[in-house]
């Protein structure tokens, strides 16, 4: 199995960011920083999609002095053929860019609960790409399908929010009464937060009769992301009206 240091050479010498990288290996980005970091080891479905891109990608580069199976060969030095490389660029510079964002369906949420660090797991959940007028640059996007009716009338059960990670260092920041999607120990909550303390959230549902607010430490949460976009599942009925016309 090739290590951090191989990814990470085998990306340079084909020229691509890391963004480019996954959208070829069709992986998230994240992915691929977290392999790239150490983070996270390559399943065997991934080793597959970069054996394959080793096989398959048409810049000239001297592959042969990447030794996938072992230590980087070459830590320093990247040979690429200029002409070549520069008529790749120009060929990702014309195609479309497709950002992709996983989606966390109902079904996956118990799955995703336990393997959202497991690469094996994330190379199961089917992945879309970005709305129109969204900027992917410098964010990690998830797509999150709703359950439950706790945040009626906002969000229903069936709708999908698109939503960005909140770095750890940056807990202490969300806004309050804003949405936001909780992986706690043991479920993902979707909830407005306000931050009670430095250590504690309220996590408030829209539709408190549902569910009445309660605390959560922080120490408890794995994961926050901000909601960015809301995609309904069905368009809302709206009362009767006079005509008047």
């Amino acid at each position: 199995m090739f290590t951090a240091e191989n990814l990470v050479e085998i990306r340079e010498l084909a020229g691509l960011s890391q963004t480019e990288f996954a959208r070829k290996l069709g992986i998230s980005r994240e992915v691929i920083n977290k392999m790239e970091s150490g983070k996270m080891k390559p399943s065997k479905r991934t080793f597959g999609k970069v054996q394959s891109f080793l096989q398959n990608h048409q810049n000239p580069t001297n592959w042969g002095d990447v030794n996938i199976l072992g230590k980087s060969s070459h830590s320093t030095e990247k040979r690429v053929n200029g002409k070549a490389f520069l008529n790749s660029r120009l060929q990702d510079k014309n195609a479309p860019h497709l950002h992709l964002a996983p989606l966390v369906g109902v079904k996956a949420q118990a799955g995703y609960i336990k393997g959202f660090e497991q690469v094996d797991y994330m190379d199961t959940l089917e992945q879309y790409s970005l709305p129109p007028g969204v900027n992917p640059i410098g964010a990690v996007w998830r797509y999150f399908e709703i359950d439950g009716d706790s945040m009626e009338p906002t969000l229903s059960a069936g709708d999908v929010v698109l939503a960005t990670l909140v770095p750890v260092e940056d807990w202490n920041d969300t806004k309050d009464f804003c949405v936001y999607v909780i992986h706690a120990a043991d479920q993902l909550l979707i909830k407005r937060l306000y931050n009670k303390s430095e250590d504690e959230w309220v996590l408030i549902s829209d539709n408190e009769e549902v569910a009445p607010q309660h605390l959560i430490k922080k120490e408890d949460v794995k994961e926050v992301w901000f909601l960015r976009r809301h995609i309904r599942n069905k368009v809302p009925m709206t009362e009767q009206v006079k005509i008047r016309v």
